[in-house]
């Protein structure tokens, strides 16, 4: 265990999510707003073998499993991205596999995470990107601390066309 909040463990990645984490990003809805259009695999097996080598802390993204305390199931996961040029400045992302939605589990999992960075790192800011049609994932970081600081217009080619991009913060 990394750190944990109420209801979520967040860990290091393990083999035996290799199933439930190519599922969970597999799933349309899940990947709706997400960077990726289909994950294999051998892109999960990849993406756990990247991050084996990796620590929390170091610059560049380190990506954590969350599971569900109640039951030991891999409920998705998050990620600090610490930026090379400067470790006072962090980035944050996250995913919940689709039978997690709607219980508080991102929200928790966001602010669990900030406080962890905050508490171990020198950080002075976290940001998130997010596609402000996700009116969800806007919900949880507000609810998780972060402020709206902007929101640029058709500002990412996304999917094959333009799409909106909101920036929330959140400082130490």
């Amino acid at each position: 265990m990394i750190f944990e909040t109420p209801r979520l463990i967040a860990r290091r990645f393990a083999p035996r999510d290799l199933t439930d984490f190519v599922s969970m990003r597999s799933d349309p809805e899940v990947a709706r707003f997400q960077g990726w259009e289909s994950f294999s695999e051998d892109d999960g097996r990849r993406f756990i073998d990247d991050l084996a080598g990796k620590e929390p802390g170091q610059p560049g993204w380190f990506q954590f499993a969350l599971e569900d305390k109640a039951t030991r199931s891999f409920a998705g996961d998050c990620g600090l991205n610490i930026h090379a040029d400067d470790g006072r400045l962090a980035r944050i992302g996250y995913t919940l596999a689709r039978a997690f939605w709607n219980r508080g589990l991102a929200t928790e999992a966001v602010a669990g995470l900030a406080a962890y960075a905050f508490e171990r790192f020198p950080i002075h800011r976290i940001t998130a990107s997010v596609d402000p049609r996700n009116v969800a994932s806007c919900r949880v970081l507000e609810k998780a601390g972060f402020v709206k600081e902007g929101h640029f217009r058709q500002s990412e080619w996304f999917k094959g066309a333009w799409a909106d991009d909101a920036i929330y913060a959140r400082l130490r």
